[in-house]
């Protein structure tokens, strides 16, 4: 395992783009000599069109860099492919930080499918759309951006084939149960067609072990988003697990999505895809249970990251699920190609009765202190407890209707049951505890679908927070931050 060493040095001055910014100098080396083509840039928040992009500096090949930031930069991106992707809080850039070696680093191919009818021919061009799902542009709300990410460097996602088709078998008016239709008249038309460089990885592991399927299959139609609008004359995304038209005993997965659908959608689905379909929806679909909300990508953290609901003319790319939530320790960690990615994140499970120590913040690559403490639920067999610090870094800075406030980031305590994973009949099997209990859901606009926002569930120290809680057996309290982001935290359970 390598490490890389990054020293910086902070020299305050004054520019003509701000008030005041902050010039930083520093280093990059693998513990002994300098390391070059890093990319070091200032995390700020993403979305889908970039008016300004933030400054990058690439170390040189001694490692070296400068960079001039804004006042409000306070989190450094720090990636470089085959190296785990940090993000380091303003407190660590005057002293070494260390980066670790990504020897999973791998490139997943997207064959991307653009549909057409006649009476519906399509309105974003190739260009936005190739921007949308695979740029890399610091900056950038995208589908690669997201992935390499929430994978913490490990995962690069690329555009592999871009087709195009038209077809006359579904006129108007199309409904939402003509998708699997549509979809498998896509499939026979592929049946010719050469996977390449897009079969590079096993669907169901994320191993690097070809499997006869392409890595990602999007079909790409014309027209609105049922996720947002609810429209049944819209088609809503999904993603599915198909028959091959040629050969019934073996099944493709794909996403079917229209051009216009949430960045939040895309990821969403996509994750369904990866490890096809153990990723599972954590909200119940009455819309009546407290479940996940936004602090999962699978639940209504898919639409983090909006300015204002409008389901009824959009445009949606542009300002709704632009930011979406990252995934929960456990559904990236374990469900995510069924434990491919089980190392970006540091577990610990606590065997006893009590626990109390430093718990860092679930977005960093891993370190010294554990970013997951759990605790079995000793009323149920399998059910446990899970602990986790989030913070507004990254895709997690997006916007909830430009709310924040008491509850936006801290502690996030859930309780799992693995037994209620499903597909196809969403049961719920991550439930968040709400650090604030009784506060009424937001007025109108809000997010899509009805769906639970949950967005004041953190535990945390400060004016209107909370820092104590308890969910049957288990009780907690958080005792103190640091400007790393970390938190310590006391835990106990009642074996009673």
């Amino acid at each position: 395992m390598y490490s890389a060493i990054l020293r910086v040095l902070c020299v305050p001055l004054f520019c003509l783009n701000s008030l005041f910014a902050t010039q930083v100098q520093g280093r990059v080396t693998d513990g002994q000599s300098g390391l070059a083509g890093v990319r070091v840039y200032p995390d700020r928040l993403l979305r889908m069109t970039l008016v300004t992009a933030p400054p990058v500096a690439i170390t040189a090949a001694d490692g070296r860099f400068q960079l001039d930031l804004e006042v409000g930069d306070t989190v450094l991106a720090i990636e470089k492919d085959g190296w785990r992707r940090d993000l380091v809080p303003a407190a660590e850039w005057s002293r070494d930080i260390v980066l670790t070696g990504e020897p999973g680093f791998h490139t997943e191919a997207v064959f991307v499918v653009r549909l057409d009818f006649p009476d519906e021919p399509s309105k974003v061009p190739d260009g936005a759309l190739r921007e949308w799902l695979f740029s890399r542009q610091p900056g950038q709300a995208s589908a690669a951006n997201y992935l390499y990410e929430v994978s913490k460097g490990a995962l690069s996602l690329i555009e592999g084939r871009f087709l195009s088709f038209r077809s006359t078998d579904f006129p108007a008016p199309r409904h939402d149960n003509h998708k699997t239709a549509i979809a498998t008249s896509v499939l026979k038309r592929l049946r010719r067609e050469t996977l390449g460089d897009c079969d590079r990885i096993d669907n169901r592991t994320g191993a690097l072990k070809p499997d006869g399927k392409p890595d990602h299959l999007w079909i790409i139609s014309p027209g609105r988003p049922q996720s947002v609008t609810a429209q049944e004359t819209d088609l809503k995304a999904v993603s599915l697990l198909l028959p091959l038209p040629w050969n019934p005993n073996r099944s493709w997965p794909l996403l079917f999505l229209t051009e216009e659908v949430p960045l939040g959608n895309i990821v969403h689905e996509a994750f369904h895809a990866m490890g096809e379909h153990l990723v599972d929806d954590l909200y119940v679909e009455s819309g009546k249970v407290l479940t996940a909300g936004i602090w999962d990508l699978m639940d209504g953290g898919q639409y983090r990251g909006w300015d204002r609901s409008h389901p009824e003319q959009g445009p949606w790319v542009q300002d709704t699920g632009y930011s979406p939530s990252h995934p929960t320790a456990w559904v990236r960690s374990e469900l995510w190609y069924r434990g491919h990615f089980r190392n970006a994140i540091a577990r610990l499970t606590v065997k006893g009765r009590g626990w109390k120590g430093w718990i860092a913040p679930a977005s960093r690559a891993p370190g010294a202190d554990p970013q997951w403490v759990t605790l079995p639920d000793p009323r149920k067999r399998g059910r446990f407890f899970s602990l986790e610090v989030r913070r507004p870094w990254g895709f997690e800075r997006g916007r909830v209707g430009n709310r924040f406030g008491p509850g936006y980031e801290g502690l996030i305590v859930a309780l799992i049951d693995p037994a209620l994973l499903t597909h196809g009949d969403p049961k719920g099997p991550l439930r968040v505890v709400d650090a604030h209990p009784g506060t009424a859901q937001p007025p109108k606009p809000r997010l899509p679908l009805r769906l639970w926002e949950l967005d004041d569930a953190a535990f945390n120290l400060g004016p209107g927070e909370n820092p104590k809680g308890r969910s049957g057996p288990l009780s907690w309290e958080v005792l103190e931050s640091d400007a790393s982001g970390r938190m310590r935290v006391r835990v106990r359970l009642d074996l009673r």
